[in-house]
């Protein structure tokens, strides 16, 4: 029946472990504790690359999916992945982006960490509510990724951690212009062969295994003259995996991103204005060859989404308290979801919006803030063996956000937030426990945008060395989109989508926690969330009736602790019940129907409660003019296991579970001249 599969692919981490340079007693140590504090405010998260790369993680040093899964009203998916859930949203409902510019396909290593490389980043700010004017598309919360400019003093870098090998340089040209390109790939494949030669036994079932993974990023900063100066940047990664799980079976699964974005920045003497022009391509694919019964199927799933957008944004400083920002985007995008051989529904789509934003100040007193957006939307579908162009469909929706901080002590001060988001963009989501690649689609006539509405209010204050914030929050969604058929995976239906789309419904409540302490080499933080998210009024599932969304769980604790350079990370979490439609699961290379009582139902698994404790060490010292970074953790002390993916067996007609996390040691090593 069942059986538990544990991947070890990257044991080549001992290797790397074993592998760490002997340091001479004329080596200076830079023992100096990074500030990691949070900087709380209206809804909003936000912490340098230091608070970043602190994590523990199994790529050696965080990124920034790991840090914001450690806040307050988030909870992961899968134990060990990259799937974010705030404040009972989908994994689809959040926005990630860079500079500005969402990312759709951020996960990399099989979901281990993100595209973005640390090099290159400044800052990374959460947002869960007060949402500024111009963010958009989106009904739970924004990761926003900042790079930082180049330096002008040339510099290079070079690291090498479990998963990737980078190399960065950045400096000035004899015009000034200043730059900085960073590339990284991952040798994934060859672990995978060393482990295999010696480990044979760890791999469980996983044969034959392959991967193409890496990314490259550059951004040129081109001063104009003194007011006025132009960015150009881009990002390429590539996700590519091949293997075989069982005789007769290979499987390939992988997406890419390319992105490439053009701001122009202007500095007058009371306003400045930015004119940010992007394009974004992201794909998906994933096969299957599989022998059942005899019979060889060759089985494909392919996705594809496209979009140019165009945005000016104006701010105009601070007059008498009042501040206001203003601001046009438009949006042209290109969706071709679910290509299943020959079959393939295209969509166009286009948004315009616009929106204004004013926030009045009294210094260490009060700060009020509220933005109003409008959106056009309009949306043309191309069915498979059309002929001629047909009619499309327009609307128009408004959102709003508020937010107030009233600090009526100098130590203490009141929050509150509300606003009512609207997202044009969903996410299917794959099986109730499973690897498939989650497909984009659009809004069309038949199935409406997914809209939230949600209120947060809470006290926060600080007092020397000690930080703390404590609020609730309560959240409804309309028009949530719930894909009938996930679990058939490569169904001619994917094609015709929006046929087999359901709407419903959510709720959302909790109290969330942050705390923080720093003094000395001593630095502290334990983040809680107690909530209850459901989903009701979904027709064909449990007759309407509510049940537990995706990835609901009660408790959420993350409490990390730093002394000098020694840091040690709690993680427990609630485990969360799987939900499957209450009906016979068809897979496609089957004669006949097959029923999968694993996780047909409602609320039919309830997966075992996260306790995950990771250890981590940093040496920071100097050899000559060459600084060095060493990482050394464990990740999963506990090594604790919680089913990452199902796969069905066809040489064995059952499923089986696979684990992305058991112990892991892991190892980075970072060198700057």
């Amino acid at each position: 029946m069942k059986k538990t599969i544990t991947i070890l692919i990257l044991l080549f981490s001992l290797t790397c472990v074993a592998q760490n340079p002997a340091w001479e007693d004329t080596l200076q140590a830079a023992v100096k504790t990074d500030t990691r504090r949070i900087e709380v405010s209206l809804g909003r998260l936000h912490t340098g690359i230091e608070g970043i790369r602190g994590v523990v993680s199994p790529v050696g040093e965080g990124d920034p999916i790991r840090w914001a899964q450690s806040l307050p009203g988030v909870t992961t998916g899968a134990d060990g992945t990259t799937a974010m859930y705030v404040r009972g949203g989908g994994s689809g409902n959040n926005l990630f982006s860079l500079d500005g510019v969402p990312v759709y396909g951020y996960s990399h290593i099989i979901g281990l960490t993100t595209l973005i490389p640390t090099d290159v980043i400044e800052s990374a700010e959460l947002s869960k509510g007060g949402f500024d004017g111009s963010e958009s598309n989106f009904t739970a919360s924004h990761l926003q990724v900042i790079t930082r400019e180049p330096e002008e003093k040339q510099k290079f870098s070079f690291a090498l951690n479990n998963f990737l090998a980078s190399a960065s340089a950045e400096g000035k040209d004899n015009k000034q212009r200043t730059y900085i390109v960073s590339a990284r790939m991952s040798p994934l494949a060859l672990e995978y062969m060393a482990v295999k030669n010696m480990l044979p036994g760890m791999l469980g079932g996983l044969n034959n295994f392959g991967a193409l993974v890496g990314d490259v990023y550059g951004k040129l900063h081109l001063p104009l003259d003194y007011n006025n100066s132009l960015a150009i940047s881009f990002l390429g990664s590539q996700d590519r995996y091949r293997f075989d799980m069982s005789k007769n079976s290979h499987e390939e699964m992988g997406w890419h991103n390319l992105i490439g974005i053009v701001k122009y920045h202007h500095t007058g003497a009371l306003s400045q204005l930015d004119v940010t022009a992007s394009a974004n391509n992201y794909g998906s694919a994933q096969e299957q060859d599989k022998k059942f019964r005899g019979v060889q199927n060759h089985l494909s799933l392919k996705s594809g989404l496209t979009e140019y957008s165009l945005q000016a944004k104006m701010h105009q400083f601070e007059i008498k308290g009042f501040e206001f920002d203003e601001g046009l985007m438009f949006r042209y995008a290109r969706f071709a979801p679910g290509q299943v051989g020959e079959l393939m529904r295209k969509s166009n789509t286009f948004i315009a919006t616009a929106w204004l934003q004013s926030e009045y100040k009294i210094p260490d007193v009060l700060s009020l803030k509220a933005s109003a957006r409008g959106n056009y939307y309009y949306n043309l579908s191309v069915q498979p063996g059309d002929t001629e162009i047909r009619k499309g469909s327009g609307r128009f929706d408004p959102e709003v956000s508020v937010s107030a901080k009233w600090n009526f002590t100098p130590h203490l001060a009141f929050e509150f937030t509300f606003d009512r988001l609207v997202q044009y963009y969903h996410t299917l989501e794959g099986m109730p426990v499973g690897w498939s690649l989650d497909l984009m689609v659009p809004t069309v006539e038949s199935v409406a945008p997914e809209k939230s509405l949600q209120g947060g209010a809470g006290i926060a204050g600080r007092f020397l060395d000690h930080s703390f914030s404590v609020g609730g929050f309560y959240k409804l969604m309309d028009d949530l989109v719930y894909y009938k058929y996930s679990q058939d995976l490569f169904s001619g239906a994917l094609a015709g989508w929006e046929n087999h789309v359901e709407l419903g419904d959510g709720r959302s409540y909790g109290l969330e926690a942050l705390y923080e302490y720093q003094h000395g080499d001593w630095y502290g933080r334990v983040s809680y969330t107690l909530s209850k998210t459901t989903r009701e009024n979904f027709p064909s599932f449990y007759d309407g009736k509510p049940f537990h969304a995706r990835f609901d769980r009660r408790h959420m604790l993350n409490a990390t602790a730093q002394w000098k350079s020694f840091t040690a990370t709690v993680i427990l979490q609630s485990g969360h019940w799987e939900n499957g439609q209450a009906e016979t699961y068809l897979l496609p290379y089957m004669d006949d129907t097959w029923t999968a009582e694993y996780y047909s139902g409602v609320n039919n698994y309830h997966m075992p409660t996260v306790f995950r404790l990771d250890l981590g060490w940093q040496k920071r010292f100097k050899t000559g003019r060459i600084e060095h970074t060493v990482n050394v953790g464990v990740c999963n002390v506990t090594n604790h296991f919680n089913p990452f993916m199902l796969y069905y067996d066809a040489s064995k007609e059952s499923w089986k579970e696979i684990a992305l996390l058991p112990i892991m040691p892991n190892f980075s090593w970072r060198i700057t001249l």
